[in-house]
């Protein structure tokens, strides 16, 4: 508290800079792109990627407050600039469409006064967010305090749109961002499209837009008669879940090589890893600043437990396994919007680290495909022209 106390004047310096940024004229020609942690991820990237391929016509910039990935773009010939460069606050003052993937800081809190501001979120969502969460640690954030408006500013600043995948989730959106249906497009993510793609199209995108570990891990991938990726959120009191999951690495590090199996570890970027995995073979620790999307076509299965994750994974139709060994712990500390049990009962489950062993080598239990629960949720997502409805959608509003 008494860090937050000492920024207030910078804050209000902040605010002023807000104030001043509706006065200045928005060239209607360009679109701003951000991403949550300063990465270059996500559906602001594959939206970025498309407009610029397709749309010379408009100028569009990738904003970030990390100089090595503006550093890793311009070596890619794509524009970019630090959040707080001149040219970077320039074009944020100057720029009419915003697109973020989480909130208005991926691009810039204080310079978009007049923009048409585009929430594309970061998933479909099964717990609550936002203002939905009624208890648990990061509910304060949205009890609509004066100390959390001043304090929690981007979760307050309503977008102009948010990105929607079916009318299901639209009526989530509506509720925990506090905006109207009509601001609901469902339209489909743009980070799904790859998951259509061809592998020799993938490999193609790899090797244009990815890091070169991107393309050497996809080499390593077809060694392998079996990739598994797994994939858990977060835990918003910040647990070490990993260890409460009682994961023996040695252990599943020798059942993956005696099958001849490979599992990559994706951990959300508020994760940390408590052990090294560099001395396991079969195991691999995915950059978590990096995009696993190209990578997921090729591998067979997913593991998670409350990720929106499951959703996209499974418009390619591969199997999924809930590991969720602290299922009834974390419903108590988030809500989630529908029946938990009844969402699992259509994948594998692994209740504890011996039942996850026990499916990976056996895979004896039985699926109900009859998912309508599913198809509600991703009605919009199998659709692969989400990039050019959302372009139409905006051009003919800016």
């Amino acid at each position: 508290m008494v860090k937050k106390i000492t920024k207030i004047p910078f804050y209000l310096i902040l605010r002023l800079l807000l104030l001043v940024s509706h006065l200045i004229p928005k060239k209607k020609a360009v679109w701003l792109f951000g991403s949550f942690g300063s990465s270059f991820n996500d559906n602001a990237k594959y939206l970025f990627l498309y407009i610029c391929e397709s749309h010379p016509e408009i100028k569009a910039i990738w904003i970030s407050n990390n100089k090595n990935t503006v550093q890793f773009l311009k070596d890619k010939n794509l524009t970019s600039h630090y959040k707080w460069s001149l040219k970077g606050l320039f074009y944020s003052l100057t720029g009419k469409v915003y697109f973020y993937n989480a909130y208005i800081s991926d691009i810039n809190t204080w310079t978009h006064g007049n923009a048409i501001k585009v929430n594309l979120w970061h998933g479909t969502p099964m717990k609550k967010i936002e203002f939905d969460i009624s208890k648990g640690t990061i509910s304060h954030k949205f009890n609509k305090s004066l100390k959390s408006r001043f304090f929690y500013f981007n979760h307050y600043t309503k977008a102009d749109y948010i990105l929607s995948t079916s009318k299901k989730v639209s009526e989530m959106f509506s509720s925990s961002f506090r905006l109207d249906n009509s601001q609901c497009l469902e339209f489909g993510y743009p980070r799904n499209e790859i998951l259509t793609y061809s592998k020799d199209k993938i490999i193609d995108f790899i090797k244009k837009y990815e890091p070169l570990s991107s393309f050497e891990l996809v080499n390593t991938l077809e060694k392998y008669k079996k990739v598994y990726v797994y994939m858990p959120t977060w835990r918003d009191d910040g647990s070490d879940f990993i260890k409460e999951s009682k994961i023996d690495f040695d252990f599943l590090n020798k059942v993956l090589a005696d099958k001849n199996y490979y599992l990559i570890l994706k951990l959300h970027n508020n994760t940390k890893l408590p052990i090294d995995l560099n001395d396991f073979e079969n195991i691999i620790l995915f950059d978590n600043k990096a995009d696993i999307y190209p990578i997921l076509p090729f591998t067979h299965t997913l593991i998670t437990d409350y990720s929106s994750i499951y959703f996209d994974y499974k418009l390619m139709d591969k199997e999924v396994i809930f590991f969720c060994f602290d299922k009834d712990e974390y419903i108590k500390g988030r809500e989630m919007y529908f029946d938990y049990n009844k969402i699992i009962k259509y994948e594998f489950v692994a209740n504890n680290f011996n039942n996850l062993i026990s499916v990976i080598t056996q895979n004896n239990q039985e699926i109900d495909n009859k998912n309508q629960f599913l198809s509600q949720m991703i009605a919009q997502s199998k659709r692969i022209d989400s990039n050019k409805k959302i372009v139409k959608f905006i051009v003919e509003r800016s």
